[in-house]
């Protein structure tokens, strides 16, 4: 089945579920089709009663739920009572539907740090830019990114050693200090800029586990008030 025949079969529906995020929180509404143009791969949809009409912008991945099946889509435009989506094409289920835990971001406010050695290397506090019970992620910039490449570049030839747990020290605003074994994921970076993002899984004992998770679900409770506010 080709995407103009999923669209064209969408046309039939009244209506269907659209998936966002905002701040690393999956957002779901289920919203009342408007029109559908199968040639143009656009949909429209009535968005007059969504509580949520703010988070949904050209920034951020949007996707509509047929079923099983998912859409990924670019908002074309989001004008007071209608959102138009440009359809891309179908894709897997997106990692915010599919993650185990709820992943929040930390404010400038209350930053959440994060320290970490690798070999004989240490990255002391730098700033969490979002964090789970299983995973947190950071950014380092400049002369740190510059030497934590250099490092990983001695140790890639060394498969198990590359993906060996390290120790890592989380702190936690109110909820105090967390230690961690940590594995690097994901490394993501653009040609030209001055930082990386650095993905870690971290393994916890049950005593820091409640704390993360302690720490999660506040932040969530202040994001969706955030969100119910705009």
């Amino acid at each position: 089945m080709t995407l103009t025949d999923i669209l064209r079969d969408l046309e039939g529906e009244r209506e269907c579920e659209v998936i966002t995020s905002w701040k690393e929180i999956p957002i779901r509404a289920k919203l009342p089709i408007r029109w559908v143009s199968p040639q143009e791969r656009f949909v429209s949809f009535d968005f007059g009663r969504c509580k949520f009409k703010h988070v949904f912008s050209d920034k951020i991945p949007v996707y509509i739920k047929i079923g099983e099946l998912f859409l990924i889509c670019k908002v074309f435009s989001n004008i007071r009572d209608e959102l138009v989506l440009e359809v891309d094409a179908p894709v897997p289920a997106p990692p915010i539907i599919l993650r185990e835990f709820i992943r929040v971001e930390p404010t400038e406010k209350e930053p959440v740090y994060v320290s970490f050695c690798v070999e004989d290397k240490c990255i002391i506090k730098t700033k969490a830019v979002d964090i789970s019970e299983s995973g947190v992620g950071v950014i380092i910039h400049n002369e740190e990114a510059n030497t934590f490449v250099d490092i990983l570049s001695e140790i890639a030839t060394d498969t198990l050693k590359i993906h060996t747990p390290f120790d890592i020290e989380i702190e936690l605003p109110k909820e105090g200090t967390v230690k961690a074994q940590g594995e690097l994921k994901n490394i993501i970076s653009r040609e030209g800029d001055v930082y990386i993002r650095l993905g870690f899984r971290i393994t916890l004992k049950e005593e820091y586990t409640k704390k993360i998770r302690q720490y999660v679900i506040r932040r969530q409770r202040e994001i969706l008030e955030q969100l119910k506010s705009l």
